[in-house]
């Protein structure tokens, strides 16, 4: 398996083993060639399905994800559940799927954990990632499996899951994609009841029960560390919201997404504390109820 900057990579239209070189990647099968752009691989053949996201909301997640408590609680959720299954971490080379602007994976880097590069299926999320990380970045399909070689350590997959047509096929695209032995940790939104439009403007297939998501890395070959849910707090508050937007009507769906990225100096730091009892409490145990579920699996040796 050829590496380009490092990464094994193949080729989005055939799966076929990619030639790396200046200025960017041919395949040796079909002979497709892709251009790098300043480190951005552009492993591209045509998307399938429909979106999974709107990248007009890219820009305001890079402005707030550093301060904004549901942010700096997910990434401290993500940290913590890395160190506890595993614990080798600082030795694995973490790709991260779906990595949005980059804020989680550039607290990660931060944080001790090897960042060997990452890859999204929109131009503005990698343009914000790069302002963060100096690593490989690779463009790909939508509706398509990463064009991804055999042999990673760890994968990172944040609030992607949801986004995906058929969740088992991509978990499956990555369990094939690890060497094995190893990890993934991802997170998913929680409880199917709490669907409503907010959910289809975020562009989401479906939020899960933990059973659900469980069956689902059990059918991809997984074999699951850790399953639990976070943000506990925000789940009547949830309720109440969302069951109120609607009749009210008086605001848009987008405004009421930008309402939800909003940092509110007050309430952002009282929910930043009660989410830190939160995660004492998960060093401790699954946490049964949550908005988000977290989970850590891998492929076994």
């Amino acid at each position: 398996m050829s590496l380009w900057r490092g990464l094994a990579v193949v080729c989005p239209a055939c799966r076929g083993e990619l030639a790396a070189g200046p200025p960017g990647a041919t395949c040796a099968g079909c002979g497709a060639s892709y251009e790098d752009e300043d480190g951005v691989l552009r492993l591209v053949a045509g998307r399938l399905g429909v979106p999974g996201f709107d990248p007009h909301f890219f820009s305001a997640l890079h402005e707030v994800e550093d301060r904004h408590f549901w942010f700096v609680g997910r990434r401290q959720v993500v940290l913590s559940a890395l160190r506890r299954e595993v614990p080798d971490f600082a030795s694995r080379r973490l790709f991260d799927i779906g990595c949005g602007s980059g804020g989680l994976l550039a607290f990660l880097a931060r944080s001790g954990v090897p960042v060997c590069g990452a890859c999204d299926v929109y131009p503005e999320s990698l343009r914000l990632v790069r302002t963060r990380l100096d690593v490989p970045l690779l463009l790909v399909d939508e509706g398509r499996r990463p064009p991804l070689g055999p042999g990673y350590d760890l994968f990172g997959m944040f609030d992607v899951l949801e986004h995906v047509d058929d969740d088992v096929d991509a978990l499956r695209g990555l369990w094939e994609a690890l060497a094995p032995g190893g990890g993934l940790v991802l997170t998913v939104p929680a409880h199917p009841w709490l669907f409503d439009e907010m959910d289809e403007i975020a562009f989401h297939r479906r939020r899960y029960r933990r059973s659900d998501l469980r069956r689902a890395l059990d059918l991809a070959g997984f074999e699951v560390k850790l399953l639990s849910h976070f943000m506990a707090p925000l789940v009547p508050v949830l309720t109440v919201v969302r069951s109120l937007g609607r009749p009210f009507g008086r605001r848009s769906s987008t405004e009421r997404r930008q309402i939800e990225f909003r940092v509110v100096p007050g309430v952002n730091g009282l929910m930043r504390g009660v989410l830190a009892l939160e995660r004492a409490a998960m060093a401790r145990l699954a946490l049964p109820f949550g908005s988000s579920i977290v989970a850590v699996a891998a492929r076994p040796r």
